[in-house]
């Protein structure tokens, strides 16, 4: 189980440093990945990280936040697969126009939430 929350915070690390250095080339790879690819297969990604959180709760001191972040991303999956009222593509619309700064702020949490998730390890 540690072994995967270390692949969690790595993750979130590596992508949010990417968002922080190249914020229009991340972005612009973004919005290409989720124009071309269906959201029924997008959906997957969230549900296997929030599976992952949720697998990878009993590791960590504080297993509630984890919970938490597992239950609110397999949510997220069902909402991109059934994608009511265009509910997500007006998100991604509404996501793709943040500013820089926002983008790189982002990046900064998504960090400083990668190394507070490898220190919580039992």
């Amino acid at each position: 189980m540690d072994v995967i929350v270390y692949i969690l915070g790595l993750i979130y690390i590596a992508t949010s440093t990417c968002f922080i250095l190249y914020t229009q080339e991340s972005v612009s790879f973004l919005k290409a990945q989720t124009d071309h690819i269906p959201f029924k297969y997008l959906s997957i990604i969230p549900a296997i990280f929030g599976l992952l959180f949720l697998i990878s709760a009993s590791a960590i001191v504080y297993s509630w936040v984890f919970r938490i972040i597992g239950i609110l991303s397999v949510a997220e999956a069902v909402i991109i697969f059934v994608d009511p009222n265009k509910i997500y593509t007006r998100f991604l619309d509404w996501y793709y126009g943040w500013s820089d700064q926002v983008q790189r702020l982002w990046g900064i949490i998504g960090i400083v939430f990668g190394t507070v998730i490898m220190t919580w390890v039992k």
